[in-house]
């Protein structure tokens, strides 16, 4: 085997390559990579089957040519190129040799040795090419097999400086269709089967689109293929490609799969909803019909419509177990608005996820957010699979939350866990042209796809969750949307998405959806179904609206309240605002400081932690008549969602009616004696006086200024500029006087959502069609930044990036601050923990208010270069701020803000981060 040229090429080294064992030979991690996908396929029967469903094409003749595609991979490091950055090998093989320029990457040079038709003639046999299976067929995949660093090769395009002779001498072209010819005659493919498929159109139409989950699989197979711990590094060449896969390529590959933890583990039987959730006595009507409501054996799409209380998590999550329990799917991946919501939701799935498994399987539950290593739970979750062998009581259930450390290590890869949490935008980033989507596809194509509160997201990430719909659909996965507050257009989008990607036929739900509410919609192969739903009479209710249009009279309302012994809650829809609030509560001099709570979102993750915890103590579903009574938070939207929070009493600025029947559903959210204290809900009714919703809004007219809601909220103009909307709501509101659900859902969500404008005032149509214009500019660049999936795995037109900064949401740019501490010489970061001080010492701010630092001091600017060397949290576009004590829980600085101004900065525990003026506007005479 030793004359054999494709042996003498590297394909892994290490630091010390040419000393003794410490590179493994090209032909050898091929192989590797091969056996990490054949022992999937085998141990996988899933995803086998999805690849036979997508390729069309029956597993005897798709498995060779899998294992010849995964094999060839690599086919670009057979330039002398790449061969060059280990000179001492190359010198080794082949003596004195040309230095040439490794300016493109191996990945790349492996699609443009096929690309190019000077290549390809010295690659392919003679049938191969006379019969124009590669230029039909063969290009696709490889493309798709190549790009497996993340991002689709860069490709030919005619550019005389891209050809493969630009990159690989006559010696390695030859090597390179030796190693071809070995591989077809290892695996011995089906050629003329797959000759045959090429000349049907449809067929051909079909490989396109499923390269992207070539692309992935190509990307996991080389993952676990390139673990050293697992394959060790091998330079004899002496041996033959059989002899080396059945001896040292199948045996690695199967200990690789089994350590990594990624085989889905075994369903559990179907289970009744009481087995699920042992708490839930008197199942809702939709947690009824989530146990009842017959399933198809296809792709399907559910969408869950009720009032906040009626338990469309337990009813989603029963759909996901019985998919699951019909081996429909294998998992589930639940996309939540924020990282909060996504921390709450793991806590939850953690009672229940192993009820869906098979008794003796250990499935992983991950947590996949940005900051999902702060999460004390999921910190607890992550051990070695050998503790779920151990005993813990009869809370075994909850302590055995098991992550393989794995799939824990990156974002990723979490999406591979048996059951995923996280944000949204982890699921969003699988079709937008961000490096490793099509990785995240993978992970999700087994998984039934839950998304909660979907009415919470803009134009942008309302069309980009489309496009997952669609591409989930396609891949053959299910999914399940869950919202109280659900316009109608957005329902149809969501559905004609979903049966696009499904490839069936875009039948409308009907116009019922207008008026009736509760509602489960059941999109599959067959006619869609719609459930009309009853509600239980604990969570029916009726909410009185008073208004307000000066602060002064909300203050007043905080005032009586407090006399009154109850909690209050102002919900103001911007950070200056509640601190505004905040600062004329203070003033009032009306509430003890222990009395008066600021939330919002500007703190350091340490404190926003600290004050979301008291939060929940004060005003949570157990807290007592002696927490609550007399208490005042004054928040941001940070209340709306996640937080399990009941108040006596609430204000809200206007906002969408959406959003204040969200904010309405904290208040009397659980059942209370007259004191304040819970006292269940089984039969038993709130002793309170009947909910009322106070909204401070501008004064109501019926010919208002054009400025109606900007003159009184400067600030919130920006967050809810449709003012058209607004005063939709606030003049329905007023006309209505209470709202009782769920009988007004579809009323109130389709009359300030209705298209026809024909009602608003001629002063608020400019800002509204301005409102209307970001809107559909917003969908425009969703339309422009998400992914295909018939345009196939290939850079196309689409914008991809390395460092995936195609975003997932649209908001003002914001940049995440460190806050360090400048004292005696050293900075140190603000928060003192032994574990992640400097992320929990960070707060994000609009980057236009911070945006760079003022001229340093020679010992500072000395003290923060060698700070950002020590941390390896730090790269050099970390922004670290700063400041110097003022008390023991104040700090200040100096910072330079978009318009090259120094403003002064100051960290406060109890306001948090405040730039310039508001500096003077909130602490002044209050500063500690």
């Amino acid at each position: 085997m030793t004359e054999k040229l494709y042996c003498k090429y590297w394909g892994k080294a290490s630091s010390d390559d040419g000393q003794g064992n410490s590179y493994h030979l090209l032909p050898y991690h091929c192989l590797d990579v091969a056996a990490v996908g054949c022992v999937l396929l085998a141990q996988h029967p899933f995803l086998m089957s999805r690849f036979e469903q997508l390729f069309d094409l029956p597993k005897a003749t798709l498995v060779p040519w899998i294992k010849v595609l995964l094999a060839l991979h690599d086919c670009g490091k057979f330039a002398e190129s790449f061969q060059q950055l280990k000179p001492e090998l190359r010198k080794k093989w082949w003596g004195e040799i040309t230095k040439t320029n490794y300016d493109i990457r191996h990945d790349s040079l492996g699609f443009i040795l096929w690309d190019d038709q000077t290549g390809i003639r010295k690659l392919l046999p003679t049938e191969i090419m006379d019969n124009y299976l590669y230029r039909n067929l063969l290009k696709g995949w490889l493309q798709a097999v190549t790009g497996h660093h993340g991002l689709p090769p860069k490709s030919n395009k005619g550019s005389s400086k891209m050809t493969a002779k630009s990159y690989f001498k006559e010696s390695d072209l030859a090597s390179a269709s030796e190693f071809f010819n070995a591989i077809n005659e290892l695996f011995s493919p089906d050629i003329p089967a797959l000759v045959e498929c090429t000349m049907d159109e449809d067929w051909l139409e079909k490989q396109c689109s499923a390269s992207w989950l070539l692309a992935g699989f190509t990307i996991l197979c080389d993952w676990l293929g390139s673990d050293s711990a697992n394959f060790e590094f091998c330079s004899d060449e002496s041996l033959s490609l059989d002899d080396y896969w059945q001896q040292y390529a199948l045996p690695s590959a199967n200990r690789a799969v089994q350590k990594a933890g990624i085989l889905p583990a075994q369903p559990a039987t179907r289970q009744s909803l009481q087995h699920l959730f042992s708490y839930l006595e008197n199942p809702t009507p939709l947690q009824a019909q989530a146990e009842n409501l017959p399933l198809s054996q296809k792709p399907q799409l559910l969408i869950l419509e009720d009032v906040t209380g009626a338990g469309k998590t337990e009813a989603a999550m029963m759909f996901a177990h019985r998919l699951i329990s019909q081996e429909l799917t294998q998992g589930v991946f639940i996309g939540l608005p924020t990282m909060a919501t996504a921390n709450a939701m793991y806590e939850r799935v953690a009672e229940c996820y192993l009820k869906f498994y098979a008794a003796k399987e250990k499935p992983s539950l991950v947590l996949a957010h940005s900051a999902r290593h702060l999460s004390e739970k999921f910190q607890q979750s992550i051990m070695e699979y050998t503790a779920m062998d151990k005993a813990y009581g009869q809370k075994e259930a909850t302590a055995s939350v098991q992550c393989s450390r794995w799939l824990s290590d990156h974002r990723k890869r979490a999406l591979l866990a048996d059951v995923g949490i996280g944000t949204i935008d982890q699921a969003l980033l699988s079709i937008l042209p961000a490096k490793h989507q099509s990785l995240r596809l993978l992970g999700l194509a087994n998984k039934v796809l839950i998304v909660d509160e979907v009415h919470a997201y803009d134009a942008y990430m309302n069309r980009l969750l489309q496009s997952l719909l669609e591409f989930h659909a396609f891949l053959g996965g299910s999914a399940i949307l869950l919202s109280a507050t659900l316009p109608f257009k957005m329902r149809q989008d969501f559905v004609k998405a979903f049966q696009r990607g499904a490839g069936y036929k875009s039948v409308c739900v009907q116009k019922q959806g207008y008026t009736d509410y509760p509602l489960l919609t059941h999109i599959s192969d067959a006619k869609p179904v719609e459930v009309v739903l009853n509600t239980r009479p604990e969570v029916k209710r009726t909410v009185k609206v008073a208004f307000v249009h000066e602060s002064i009279a909300a203050i007043e309302i905080i005032k009586t309240a407090v006399a009154n012994n109850q909690c209050v809650c102002w919900i103001r829809n911007t950070v200056f605002d509640a601190r505004t609030a905040y600062s004329e509560l203070q003033k009032a001099d009306c509430l003890e400081s222990e009395q008066l709570m600021l939330f919002h979102s500007r703190y350091t993750l340490h404190d926003r932690k600290t004050v979301e915890d008291n939060v929940l103590s004060l005003f949570g579903k157990k807290s007592s008549a002696n927490s609550r009574q007399g208490k005042v938070l004054i928040a941001t939207q940070v209340v709306e969602q996640s937080l399990d929070l009941d108040f006596d009493v609430m204000i809200s600025d206007l906002a969408p009616i959406d959003l204040l029947i969200q904010r309405a559903g904290r208040l009397h959210r659980h059942v209370r004696d007259s004191a304040g204290n819970f006292i269940g809900e089984s039969g038993q009714k709130d002793q309170r006086s009947p909910p009322t919703l106070f909204i401070y809004s501008p004064p109501l007219e019926q010919a208002p200024a054009q400025d109606w809601y900007k003159a009184v909220f400067p600030k919130a103009n920006g967050v809810y500029p449709h003012t058209g909307q607004l005063w939709r709501t606030a003049m329905l509101l007023d006309h209505k006087k209470e709202w009782q659900m769920p009988e007004d859902a579809r009323e109130l969500i389709e009359t300030v959502y209705s298209e026809d404008d024909t009602d608003i005032p001629e002063s608020l149509k400019k800002a509204s069609n301005e409102a209307e214009g970001e809107h559909w500019a917003k969908i425009s660049l969703a339309n422009m930044n998400a992914l295909k999936p018939e345009q196939g795995y290939t850079l196309s037109d689409n914008a991809w990036d390395e460092d995936a900064h195609i975003p997932t949401r649209l908001s003002e740019d914001s940049v995440t601050i460190y806050l360090a501490v400048w004292q005696e010489g050293k900075l140190s970061p603000l928060v003192n923990a032994e574990r992640f001080a400097w992320d929990l010492s960070s707060v994000n701010i609009n980057a236009k208010r911070i945006n760079g630092l003022p001229e340093l001091s020679a010992d500072l600017a000395q003290a923060l270069k060698q700070l950002r060397e020590q941390e390896k949290i730090f790269d050099e576009y970390s922004f670290i701020l700063p400041l110097r004590p003022l008390s023991d829980i104040e700090w200040q600085g100096q910072a330079v803000d978009n318009n090259g101004k120094t403003v002064t900065v100051s960290y406060n525990c109890q306001q948090g981060l405040l730039v310039g003026e508001e500096i003077e506007l909130f602490i002044g005479a209050n500063k500690v």
